[in-house]
């Protein structure tokens, strides 16, 4: 069993090997769901990584702060208006996230408006 293993991670991508320990990672949270089993416009909890962060110019000059964050079965945007950056969320760090997921766009992405996160 051991040298199936082995041959098993000497074959798989890292970026394969890497989304899964983020997804067992994420999974052993209790009370977290999956973001592709977060169903919209209902109150959930994920725990992801930062994938991307980027600031959205608004119109009337009021920057809103965007992440991508990704559990390793999906992806779903968290939007902070009136902000350009908070404390230890950046690219990279592991939070967790609780909202009300809105879909956008046509392959119904999540967006999370002002969600409330606890950094990991």
């Amino acid at each position: 069993m051991a040298l199936k293993d082995r041959f098993k991670r000497l074959t798989t991508s890292v970026a394969e090997q890497d989304e899964e320990k983020l997804r067992s990672f994420c999974a052993a949270f209790p009370d977290v769901v999956p973001i592709t089993e977060l169903a919209a416009r209902a109150e959930g909890t994920v725990v992801g990584e930062i994938t991307s962060m980027r600031i959205v110019p608004r119109p009337d000059g009021s920057p809103w702060l965007e992440a991508t964050i990704n559990d390793g079965t999906g992806a779903l945007i968290a939007m902070w208006t009136g902000r350009k950056r908070i404390a230890g969320v950046h690219s990279g760090r592991r939070l967790m996230v609780t909202g009300r997921g809105a879909p956008i766009g046509p392959s119904g992405r999540l967006l999370v408006y002002n969600p409330r996160y606890e950094l990991l």
